[in-house]
Parts: C-alpha cells; structure tokens; sequence
C-alpha cells in the first residue's frame, strides 16, 4: 500500500470510530423528557417516554446517512487514488525506457518499435495486455477529444500508409519510438508530419 493509501485509510478509520461512537446521542433537557436512570443503564428502551424513542431513532438515522455518505466519499477518493497512480506507473515506465533505439518489430525490453513500445509500457507498469500495432491498439482505446488528454493517454497518428502511436505527457508532448534512426524520446504532437497526420487520442484506463 502506497503512502497516500495509507494515509488515508487512516483518516477513514478515524471518521468511522467517531461517527460509530457518536451513534446512540444523549437526550439533553429541550429534546425529550427525561426516562429514569434504571431504563437508561439498562441499556433497554422499555418504559421509556415515545419521545426519547423518536429521538433516538431518528439520531441512529441520521448517524447511519452520515455513515453511508462518509464510505461512498472514501470509496470515490480511492478510487481516484487508484487511477492516479495507474498513470504515473505508465509514465514511469516509459521515461525508463528514453535513450533505448528504435527497431523496427521491436518490443523490448531494450529496443522498440512504436507499437511495441506502448504494447511494453503498459504490460510493465499494470501488467495489461494490449494489441501489438498502433491500429490494432486504435481499436481497443475509448477515443477522447484532444482538450480532455490526459498523462498516460495513448496518441494515434495514420495517414495512408504511415501510422504512429505514442504516450501522452500533457502540454502537447508525447514519448514514442518515432523511426529508424531514432531513439525513444518526447516529442511535440504537432508539427511537420505529426500535424498532418494526427487521429486522436485514445484512453486505455479510467480518467
């Protein structure tokens, strides 16, 4: 479990103590008339006044809403948790990969072809199986427009013949196997070639 993980599981514990505490309140002079102290050592609601029943039931009510709402908050933020760190493993592991050559039906670990490479990084960083070729790979990914990119997303580029993929870093740069002759590198998306002939981008895992 990473740190932040850790963290905040600490945190949810904590609440869920204070809120499971909490959850049978006293019922102070102004809420309900009071019951006798047996009935209420007792543990028993049993001759107790209606009113200081209502008001209990409806404080466990509350508490129980409070409890939901608390579990359905700490699942959406480790959830979001989760996915952010799906990416930086991606990209983690393709920076590792800067500096090895580009070989054409490459797909490592020390040399690449472009759709070897992503094939590579992501079998590496979340043990995912994905297609081997850059189209092969267009046709697995939920497609998003370019403005809603984010860090880990895949990024396509066909024109006739030609086709390309890399991985987006944000602000419209890459990291790919870009040709023979050439290593792995961050690249700009547009610009010559790239300009003409970008598809789209492509999303292999949760924003």
């Amino acid at each position: 479990m990473s740190a932040s993980m850790a963290a905040l599981a600490t945190v949810v514990t904590a609440a869920l103590v204070w809120l499971l505490a909490t959850a049978v309140p006293s019922t102070a002079s102004g809420q309900a008339e009071p019951g006798t102290s047996a009935d209420r050592l007792a543990g028993s609601d049993v001759g107790l006044h209606p009113r200081i029943r209502d008001v209990d039931a409806q404080a466990m009510t509350q508490r129980s809403a409070q409890l939901v709402e608390a579990l359905n908050i700490t699942s959406a933020e480790a959830a979001r948790a989760e996915v952010a760190g799906m990416r930086e493993r991606i990209l983690a592991v393709a920076r590792n990969q800067l500096g090895d050559p580009y070989r054409a039906g490459g797909a490592g670990p020390h040399s690449f072809d472009c759709g070897g490479f992503t094939q590579f990084v992501f079998k590496r960083a979340l043990d995912m199986d994905i297609a081997r070729t850059s189209r092969g790979q267009f046709q697995q990914v939920d497609r998003v427009v370019m403005k809603d990119a984010l860090p880990g997303d895949l990024v396509f580029f066909f024109e006739g013949g030609a086709h390309h993929v890399g991985i987006y870093l944000g602000n419209g740069t890459m990291i790919d196997a870009p040709r023979p002759g050439k290593r792995i590198s961050v690249n700009p998306i547009s610009g010559s070639w790239w300009g003409r002939s970008f598809t789209g981008v492509g999303r292999m895992v949760p924003a």
